[in-house]
């Protein structure tokens, strides 16, 4: 099952909201076929809708997941509205650029910066060439996407994108990349926990001192009686969830979902990658116990067992077993037809019938024998 980063709730009077809160993506929709399929079958399960609403805080993540969402949501027949609530930068810019409508606030930030591919291993030249060539594509297509959204020339925006440019919410709608701006009714929270920027408690995956200045000249103070955004070492973050219900009116799974969606969201995911991992454990124990128990001459057998009729240990020894007998029971009629094949079955041990031969000899032996 793939690592759900997105959230669909169907909204009152016939819209939907699509929530992209984090990385776009964990790892990679290139070459990934489960993924983009579970996505498409989500946007499809809502069913007629009449608009969708994208609410975005992401500093980013996979350009190919960024490019297949947005664009199956543009060919969606719903109005879609991009929402940004805190962040859109790099990746996450591309899916608010396929949405008809972008609106931020006034106190979000837009970033956008040239394509980046990570390397490893050994590559020649005609590999990195290649690499070059992929990069060069890309940045051609993004570029093409925002020279149409802003309606700017695209040497303009290659210029905004090489330079890795920054931007508040009203300075985007200025370069043409938000279409309104809209006051939130509370400010967007940005926070350094532990040296990483975090906007409305979700982290943008940036060291907080690479953020531009103006957004670190927007870190939210404490409240009063709330401990600074640190934690103790060695702890893990928790994400904190925007409580829109009394926690005694929470009674139902989705009550919960409502009232803190993102932590349902980690559980599940949670749940999800424990059972991967169990299963994962599993396979290859089976797998190992086979092979440990694999005797010569078993080996077509073996392979069968693991890969083609997958079966257990247990099931693998009594076929084993199995095996053996039948083995041994051809072996044995090969061997009864062999003998019978060549003939040693017809040669006996009859005595010879000339006696005087034999007695002649006895008396030859006797005669060089040495006298005593």
């Amino acid at each position: 099952m793939p690592k759900k980063f997105w959230q669909f709730r169907n909204m009152a009077g016939g819209g939907a909201e699509l929530l992209l809160y984090g990385d776009i993506a964990d790892t990679s929709w290139w070459g990934d076929e489960v993924t983009p399929k579970q996505f498409a079958e989500d946007l499809d399960g809502l069913g007629a809708v009449s608009e969708i609403a994208v609410r975005i805080n992401s500093g980013g993540g996979d350009v190919f997941a960024a490019q297949a969402i947005g664009n199956m949501l543009e060919r969606n027949a719903a109005h879609v509205t991009a929402y940004i609530d805190g962040v859109c930068a790099s990746a996450a810019t591309i899916v608010a650029c396929h949405c008809d409508k972008v609106i931020a606030a006034n106190d979000s930030t837009y970033m956008i910066h040239p394509v980046k591919m990570g390397l490893f291993g050994y590559a020649d030249a005609a590999t990195l060439q290649q690499y070059i060539d992929a990069i060069t594509t890309i940045r051609e297509n993004i570029v093409t996407l925002y020279a149409k959204k802003t309606c700017r020339e695209k040497d303009e925006v290659a210029g905004w994108m090489d330079a890795t440019s920054w931007w508040t919410g009203p300075q985007a709608k200025e370069n043409g990349f938000v279409d309104e701006l809209t006051d939130n009714e509370e400010d967007a929270v940005v926070e350094n926990r532990n040296g990483v920027l975090f906007v409305n408690s979700v982290s943008m995956g940036l060291p907080f001192d690479k953020a531009p200045k103006f957004v670190q000249d927007s870190l939210t103070a404490p409240a009063a009686g709330r401990p600074a955004n640190t934690k103790p070492a060695g702890q893990p973050e928790k994400q904190q969830e925007v409580q829109d219900m009394d926690p005694k009116d929470i009674k139902t799974v989705d009550d919960l979902r409502k009232a803190y969606p993102a932590l349902v969201d980690q559980i599940e995911q949670a749940a999800v990658a424990a059972a991967t991992e169990a299963a994962t454990n599993a396979e290859r124990a089976r797998i190992q116990s086979i092979e440990d128990m694999a005797l010569p001459g078993s080996e077509a057998l073996a392979a069968e067992a693991k890969f083609t009729k997958t079966m257990s240990a247990a099931e693998f020894a009594e076929a084993m077993v199995k095996n053996a007998k039948t083995q041994g029971a051809t072996y044995l009629a090969q061997v009864q037809k062999d003998a019978q094949d060549s003939g040693v079955n017809g040669v006996t041990n009859t005595p010879p019938t000339d006696k005087t031969e034999g007695d002649a000899f006895i008396a030859a032996i006797k005669g060089v024998a040495p006298k005593s």
